[in-house]
């Protein structure tokens, strides 16, 4: 059965618990790459020799854990939890556990389960998260400058309809038009450039498109 653990575990840092359902969660078996990925041996762990396994997790993560794991228990369920372990050279290592509770007539005698490195989610956790942050900061300038747009259109409509008005006029009243329509010019100018900047920001490279009376 050793040689079959190494086999699997050879190429990851994990490994396979069997442990009391106590206060230190007390290790009776371990299987696995236990020295790679936190850089004691099954003997340091194993009753409690050198280093309890709760010992090792980090003081913020112990109750949520103990909570979760008593949770699952409760609900007859099996465990999925993240938390942070702390290496012999006193890094901090995440992991992830996967583990079920274990019965006999009817009585729960021991938890056991499987305990991977978590470096690889915690980095790709990360880099999502700055990508959403980025995104985030994107959207808000997009609707800044959608806003503007849209601000700018309601005062164009309003010019636009004050230039009808002077259109319809004849004589000297009708000079009015050319000012009503070289603010809707400066206007639209606007517009095309709030455009062009929404366009580079969304990464769309197709050429400008100015807006025109």
């Amino acid at each position: 059965m050793a040689d079959v653990f190494s086999s699997v575990f050879g190429s990851i840092e994990a490994f396979v618990y069997r442990c009391r359902n106590d206060k230190n969660y007390t290790m009776e078996y371990i299987e696995g790459t236990l020295p790679n990925l936190l850089g004691y041996t099954v003997d340091d762990l194993l009753g409690n020799k050198t280093v309890s396994y709760v010992g090792l997790t980090v003081p913020e993560d112990v109750e949520r854990v103990f909570g979760e794991v008593d949770a699952s228990i409760a609900k007859g369920e099996p465990w999925d939890v993240f938390y942070h372990l702390t290496h012999k050279d006193g890094r901090i290592v995440p992991v992830r556990e996967r583990g079920c509770a274990v019965y006999e007539n009817g009585e729960l005698v021991y938890l056991q389960g499987l305990v991977a490195g978590a470096q690889a989610e915690t980095d790709l956790t990360k880099n999502i998260e700055g990508m959403l942050s980025k995104s985030q900061d994107l959207n808000t300038d997009i609707v800044e400058l959608t806003g503007r747009i849209i601000s700018s259109l309601k005062m164009l409509h309003m010019l636009s309809i004050n230039a009808r008005v002077e259109a319809a006029r004849s004589g000297e009243m009708g000079r009015g038009f050319a000012v009503v329509a070289e603010e809707i010019r400066k206007l639209s100018d606007k517009n095309a450039d709030w455009a062009d900047q929404i366009r580079q920001r969304i990464g769309n490279d197709r050429s400008p498109v100015r807006a025109s009376l």
